[in-house]
């Protein structure tokens, strides 16, 4: 059951993001999603805190999340590496809460899903980003 499926493209999340290497840092996020329709999703989004750390991230790795439920809303607790330009790597925490319509909980499964995602090396021009992920959901083992 994908986030799609649960929500028909209609969800708010808040997202702590930490950094074990450099404790300091710390990022906040708040984003209200809307589909406009099956393709076109709508998605603003605040960002707040401060991170201390490289910045010549270049790709993702090793990203992966769980999914549960507290019987009001999903919960997420995730990591990822950030590849650096440099050759080294910056690791990430994070932990999200997820509100949906309250009929999509009824849809999501009781011992919660696993995430696991593949980024693309990220292409950067200008001010602009692109990648690709693609991630594989399925259900938890009880």
């Amino acid at each position: 059951m994908n986030l799609f499926d649960l929500t028909h493209g209609n969800y708010t999340i808040t997202r702590t993001i930490s950094y074990p290497d450099y404790p300091a840092s710390k990022v906040t996020t708040n984003a209200q999603v809307k589909a406009n329709s099956e393709s076109e999703w709508e998605t603003n989004i605040s960002i707040n805190g401060t991170y201390n750390g490289p910045t010549d991230v270049t790709s993702v790795r090793d990203y992966q999340a769980t999914w549960t439920t507290d019987g009001k809303n999903i919960r997420e607790a995730g990591s990822a590496t950030l590849v650096l330009k440099s050759g080294g790597s910056v690791r990430q925490v994070w932990e999200s809460t997820i509100t949906l319509p309250q009929e999509g909980l009824t849809k999501f499964p009781r011992a919660g899903e696993r995430i696991d995602v593949t980024v693309t090396p990220f292409q950067i021009e200008g001010n602009k980003m692109s990648y690709t992920w693609e991630g594989t959901v399925r259900p938890q083992s009880k």
